[in-house]
């Protein structure tokens, strides 16, 4: 049955087509592409929302035969989700924005937008696909292609957003979303991947970024092996995340790692041991889960802490407070307060939570 769907359209190539697929299934399209930043803040750089951006999808959409609108996000997706990036940074902690504009901004402010125009759906080109499970609600499953897997990206998302959500690529593999796209005759098809952060360089680092942006002091410190001598001194705690091994003083042993952040100090220690980053236990608070209820019982399932990082085997244990005490299987390297700890079941995504600390 032919519905109204607004696309969100980056001007790459997965969401072009994502609007291809759904034309030729002859819905009602509209290409809208959220504007994040100022036009001179572009630089230029291939970020989703810049100059660029924009007119590859406006071009695409035309030759598709649809209208395409921007939508002025600028001052929400600095509040939504740059400035709590900061703030996370600012806390010791290494943050998830791209969760965060999932959650907040393309499935909320978008969503919002469509549905004041009576639109039914939002589609997007994420690498992720939806279900049903035996309740009848609605289920986020992996993406088909395991090297471009977004659903990590989607996990936060709620039942009533997932409801009105559409992944038209989920069940593809990236080269075969190329090919369409020359099928096509899309002028994205040979567009390269936009970045992961928004207003970031080549080379530039996102943390700083944020510092500057919004003005705020550096807190700089020592840098301390595990025994509390010191090797080295940082201009601020926002530079580093647990595992990191680049921009550590090198020292007369073997390559070093980041163990642990200090936000009340502004310490950070380092390691040479590799085994010292590797942990079993933590938990996860803000807990948004998919599959109905909380287990009331442990439950057995696998955990991602990390987008890149590899599911592990885990028992996850529910606490008075609704946070989710989390063991894994095998020790997993990295495990980092401010990221999110995804749940699957197979390939069904369970819910999602924020690492908040370690055991």
């Amino acid at each position: 049955m032919s519905e109204r769907i607004a696309v969100a359209m980056s001007g790459g190539v997965d969401s072009s087509v994502a609007a291809a697929l759904l034309k030729q299934e002859e819905h009602a399209l509209i290409g809208v592409t959220l504007k994040l930043q100022e036009c001179h803040d572009a630089h230029g750089s291939r970020s989703c929302c810049g100059v660029d951006g924009i007119t590859r999808a406006r071009e695409v959409a035309g030759n598709l035969g649809f209208p395409h609108y921007v939508l002025d996000c600028v001052k929400d997706f600095e509040t939504l989700v740059l400035l709590p990036a900061w703030q996370e940074y600012a806390a010791g902690r290494t943050p998830s924005p791209c969760l965060l504009c999932n959650e907040r901004v393309k499935f909320g402010l978008l969503l919002d937008w469509a549905g004041r125009l009576g639109i039914e759906r939002v589609a997007t080109g994420h690498y992720a696909r939806l279900g049903r499970d035996g309740s009848g609600r609605p289920a986020l499953l992996r993406g088909c292609d395991e090297g471009k897997d977004q659903s990590y990206f989607l996990a936060g998302l709620s039942l009533s957003q997932l409801e009105r959500a559409v992944f038209p690529v989920g069940h593809l593999r990236k080269p075969e979303v190329r090919e369409l796209a020359k099928r096509h005759g899309l002028p994205t098809a040979e567009t390269p991947e936009s970045q992961d952060a928004c207003l970031v360089e080549p080379g530039e680092s996102f943390a700083e970024m944020l510092r500057q942006r919004f003005a705020a002091p550096a807190r700089p410190g020592e840098i301390v092996d595990e025994a509390g001598h010191v090797v080295g001194e940082h201009a601020g705690i926002h530079a580093f995340t647990i595992g990191q091994r680049k921009g550590l003083p090198a020292g007369a042993t073997a390559r070093r790692w980041v163990k642990a952040i200090s936000p009340e100090s502004g310490q950070v220690t380092v390691t040479s041991d590799p085994r010292a980053i590797l942990g079993t236990e933590f938990v996860a608070k803000d807990v948004s889960w998919l599959a109905g209820e909380l287990p009331a019982t442990p439950l057995a399932c696998s955990v991602q802490v990390r987008y890149r990082h590899r599911s592990e085997p885990a028992t996850v244990r529910t606490q008075a407070d609704g946070s989710l005490a989390v063991v894994l299987g095998r020790p997993a390297k990295a495990i980092t307060p401010g990221q999110a700890a995804v749940f699957y079941d197979g390939e069904r995504v369970l819910g999602r939570g924020w690492i908040a600390a370690l055991a």
